[in-house]
């Protein structure tokens, strides 16, 4: 039987950069792992990534949630299952989703308990991000809606995985930890890093003994559910870059760069935002920045020079579409100039994700 372990949290919390680590530990245990990726749109980042680091099997569910979009889910799993065979799935959701445990989780064990065993709800958290939504909340006078939809992914969780520690004092981890575990007493509470590793095995334990019995159903308003989505423009875009001699990761420092410190400037929230340069040797620049104020970060680099390359540019931010679509163009001309490149017409739609309808609520 399958075990299928579903992954998620809020935008930029290290759900790809889990889902890959977490897949290389679990294989090198003995399993053999497929990863699902899931987002509104279509041209994602991390199906690239996923499927670069060689694992048996990728599939992409995109137009939707896994919720809206539950048939292609299993269809997709389905078909994982027949050309791989895998031991075990990981599926991370869209990173503005939540009701996962009824519109998901649940649906999944009663109509296919027989074919996969479902693991329990992990939730990955960015202490960074927590602190940052906390304290917008608290500055409001009262919980946005976006602040509502944070809450309800973590309420709902089994597991909440906090991501990054690396990043932290251990004194600070060790205070949210204690925290999110009196917060919400329901879920275990587990630190780790997903880019060094430290404590993954902990979250991987927790994916096989942690009790898998679900949150019960509670009530969520899917208006507000709604107009925390669609405060975010959603793109994901693909053009080509042209130049003599360029670096891939310079253009992509510089372009993240000028559109943080313009979002930074309108003081609006990033969602994330990701970007990959693939040269046509195969050979990629990967970076992404969830916080407008602080430089990317990067998991793959390509120091170059390269003569060409295709750019795919993933992006959630809290701004118009129009807007978003003024700024991304300013950003694409300041990488450019500073490379003395030429981008070509950009490819994608931006635009607000619809209103939730999920297939299932159980």
């Amino acid at each position: 039987m399958i075990r299928f372990i579903p992954l998620g949290g809020f935008l930029g919390a290290g759900k790809t950069t889990t889902m890959l680590a977490a897949a290389r530990l679990l294989e090198r245990g003995g399993e053999r792992v497929s990863l699902i990726t899931n987002d509104q749109g279509t041209d994602l980042v991390d199906t690239q990534l996923a499927r670069a680091a060689g694992f048996a099997g990728v599939g992409e569910i995109t137009g939707g949630c896994f919720c809206c979009r539950f048939e292609d889910l299993t269809s997709v799993v389905q078909r994982l299952a027949d050309q791989v065979n895998p031991t075990v799935v990981i599926a991370e959701a869209v990173g503005s989703c939540t009701d996962l445990q009824s519109t998901v989780v649940r649906p999944l064990r009663r109509l296919y308990g027989d074919q996969l065993h479902t693991a329990s709800l992990t939730v990955t958290l960015d202490p960074v991000r927590h602190a940052a939504i906390q304290a917008l909340a608290r500055q409001a006078g009262g919980e946005t809606d976006l602040a509502y939809l944070y809450r309800h992914q973590l309420d709902e969780a089994d597991i909440i995985a906090v991501n990054k520690i690396d990043l932290l004092p251990a004194p600070t981890v060790a205070t949210l930890t204690t925290e999110l575990a009196a917060q919400f007493p329901h879920a275990r509470v587990v630190a780790y890093s997903a880019s060094t590793g430290t404590g993954l095995g902990d979250l991987a334990e927790l994916w096989t003994t942690a009790p898998t019995g679900g949150r019960t159903a509670f009530a969520i308003d899917y208006d507000r559910y709604a107009a925390a989505e669609a405060e975010l423009a959603w793109t994901n875009q693909v053009f080509a870059v042209h130049g003599a001699g360029f670096s891939p990761s310079v253009w992509a420092a510089t372009l993240l760069d000028h559109l943080g410190a313009a979002i930074a400037g309108e003081q609006a929230t990033i969602g994330h935002i990701k970007i990959r340069l693939t040269t046509p040797d195969g050979s990629a620049a990967k970076a992404s920045l969830t916080q407008a104020a602080a430089p990317p970060t990067f998991d793959q680099h390509h120091a170059g020079p390269a003569e060409e390359a295709t750019v795919t540019l993933n992006a959630r931010v809290q701004v118009s579409p129009a807007h978003l679509d003024a700024l991304i163009d300013a950003a694409v001309k300041a990488a450019d100039t500073a490379a003395a490149t030429a981008s070509s017409q950009r490819a994608g739609e931006i635009f607000q994700p619809g209103y939730p309808t999920p297939v299932h609520r159980m």
